[in-house]
């Protein structure tokens, strides 16, 4: 029974079922996990183990790690495993069953030696890569930020947008390497997730120096000065002060030369302005002159030409009934009509004198 238990574990630790008989740095096949349009068959991967993305210490498909080359998947043979468990186990039976599995993985493996982790490497920063540039900086820090145990999440960005890639600073080691299992693989904006161990970690800002140390460095300087000139004849501060006093006038002057061509400018440009402001007025009465004499000189034409068109009616009036009267011919007065006429012209004279010697009563007759 003994013997069969501990056939059973060395299995175990040969198929790669038992955390605790990996070690980082391992060679180890394993089987990667699917993705989206790898189909039914089943890839193998074999490289050394960068780091574990599983809690568990016993899983019966093998423990779940992540190659140097960054393939994550489950462990089916582990050479340095087996032989880690076989120098561990006890009995005669046990050692040489592992130590024998031990000989043939390692040939089928090709390994000789068991690398330590790589120096200089992250202790707790995951890098993940393929990140869609189509999401905004927001939505990239949110998707790692709400994981349990990140610190800071970073973010490259270059013209207005992302890089495609982030760093996700953890506490400690355990943060990151769920932050690895739980991005890695994630689709995201269409893409697959990467998500590995960094190459390093963030390192820390240097500080600026303080300002203690700047009042220092200025005391100094001053001191350092005082002492040089200490060591000068009164003649050389003498033409050193003259010689700053005339730098001082110097650029005094020009300051004032700037101001004044500045000064100038200004003016000038307000004068220019005005300018232009008098020439859009001018231009402006000149177009409104323009157009009330072109209005007057349109009504004056109109006007003529309706003056003319009723001349023209007139008279070809005029004409029409000149033609029609000479149609008619001469006008004949009937001889009968005489005799009437003369009797209607006393009538008349008679009414006329009636009215003149009594106004009243020809009133009265009228009504």
């Amino acid at each position: 029974m003994v013997r069969a238990s501990a056939r059973d574990d060395g299995d175990d630790a040969r198929c790669g079922r038992r955390r605790d008989a990996l070690r980082v740095g391992d060679v180890v096949e394993i089987a990667l996990v699917k993705r989206p349009g790898d189909g039914d068959g089943t890839r193998t991967a074999r490289g050394e183990i960068s780091d574990f993305v599983t809690n568990s210490s016993f899983h019966a498909d093998g423990i779940k790690v992540r190659l140097r080359s960054g393939e994550i998947g489950r462990v089916t043979r582990a050479a340095r495993a087996a032989a880690a468990d076989g120098r561990s186990s006890s009995g005669s039976e046990a050692s040489t069953t592992a130590t024998e599995t031990t000989s043939e993985d390692s040939s089928e493996l090709d390994d000789s030696t068991t690398p330590a982790v790589e120096e200089g490497a992250a202790i707790r920063t995951a890098y993940v890569s393929r990140v869609s540039k189509t999401a905004d900086v927001a939505a990239v820090k949110n998707l790692a930020s709400a994981l349990p145990g990140v610190r800071n999440v970073r973010v490259p960005v270059r013209g207005g947008g992302h890089m495609g890639y982030m760093f996700v600073e953890c506490e400690d080691g355990e943060g990151m390497r769920g932050v690895i299992e739980a991005l890695n693989g994630m689709e995201f904006k269409g893409n697959a997730l990467v998500a590995e161990r960094a190459k390093e970690d963030p390192k820390p800002k240097k500080r600026k120096a303080s300002a203690n140390a700047d009042k220092k460095k200025t005391t100094e300087n001053k001191s350092n000065k005082k002492t040089k000139e200490k060591g000068k004849s009164r003649a050389e501060i003498e033409a050193e002060a003259k010689e700053r006093k005339l730098m001082d006038a110097r650029a005094q002057m020009e300051a004032e030369a700037l101001a004044d061509l500045e000064r100038a400018k200004r003016r000038r440009e307000r004068e220019l302005e005005a300018q232009r402001a008098e020439l859009e007025t001018k231009r402006a009465a000149e177009q409104d002159a323009e157009r009330r004499a072109r209005n007057l000189l349109e009504r004056r034409a109109t006007a003529a030409k309706a003056r003319a068109d009723r001349a023209a009616a007139a008279a070809a009036a005029a004409e029409a009934r000149l033609a029609a009267a000479a149609a008619l011919g001469d006008v004949r007065v009937d001889p009968s009509w005489r005799p009437r006429v003369a009797v209607l012209r006393d009538a008349l004279d008679k009414l006329r004198v009636d009215v003149d010697r009594d106004p009243e009563s020809a009133t009265i007759d009228e009504r």
